[in-house]
């Protein structure tokens, strides 16, 4: 994992998605307070943390494990003038250690799926106050008949990964209600994985030498052939629940 957090070091995002698409997501969270408490999970080096701040007037914590991702983070606010609003902490957000129903919203573009979205949508459950929001993103299958191809890549990256009708009932069985979702535009894939690749020629010559550094990249070269080769098949979802 070191290595992949080495290798993204640098990007805007470490994922597909933008102000725009934050900004609908936060749209779903009708009733927030006008100055919320937010717990951002997986935060990297800010991509959406600097929206979330823009776009609440609230305080945020935005947590992720990788230190570089949070200095990165604390720069950028810094210099938007956000710095008195965001925290930064370094912990394990299958491992966190906030107070009960401390946050108005707790969100995590991307990042669930490393503890599992059940798992976290249970764990992070006991943070939010009554009424309080969690917005996630994930990978999801968006249609039907998946190629082989896909299928197989998928199987190995994220066998876990389902419909967006799949999440919405494992929340609502885990006593969520279910606000809205959508699906992050196309355009968001292309930009990122534009940005990934004109990364990755940079990083080749620092890191291709190191075989884990070799499968990253390597990883992320097929990952990006098969989305624009195959788009539609699967996505991003953003999705919104309520305590």
């Amino acid at each position: 994992m070191e290595i992949l957090f080495k290798i993204y070091e640098g990007l805007d995002r470490e994922g597909p998605g933008s102000r725009a698409m934050t900004q609908r997501a936060l749209a779903l969270c009708a009733g927030l307070p006008e100055s919320p408490r937010v717990l951002e999970l997986g935060c990297g080096s800010g991509g959406a943390t600097l929206a979330l701040a823009g776009l609440t007037g609230g305080s945020l914590v935005a947590v992720d494990v990788h230190q570089p991702f949070l200095d990165t983070l604390a720069g950028r606010a810094a210099a938007a003038g956000l710095a008195h609003r965001i925290a930064t902490a370094k912990a394990d957000m299958a491992a966190l250690d906030f107070e009960p129903e401390s946050f108005d919203l707790i969100w995590c573009e991307g990042a669930a799926y490393i503890m599992g979205v059940d798992q976290a949508m249970e764990e992070w459950k006991r943070f939010l106050r009554p009424g309080g929001f969690l917005v996630f993103s994930d990978a999801v299958w968006l249609a039907t008949s998946v190629p082989d191809e896909v299928r197989a890549y998928w199987a190995e990256e994220y066998p876990a990964m389902r419909t967006p009708a799949d999440i919405v009932s494992a929340g609502q069985a885990l006593g969520y209600e279910s606000v809205g979702h959508f699906s992050v535009d196309r355009e968001c894939w292309d930009a990122f994985y534009d940005d990934l690749e004109r990364h990755l020629d940079k990083v080749e010559t620092l890191y291709g030498d190191d075989p884990d550094g070799r499968a990253v990249i390597d990883g992320s070269r097929r990952e990006i052939s098969l989305y624009r080769a195959h788009p539609g098949v699967y996505g991003y979802e953003f999705l919104c629940f309520r305590r």
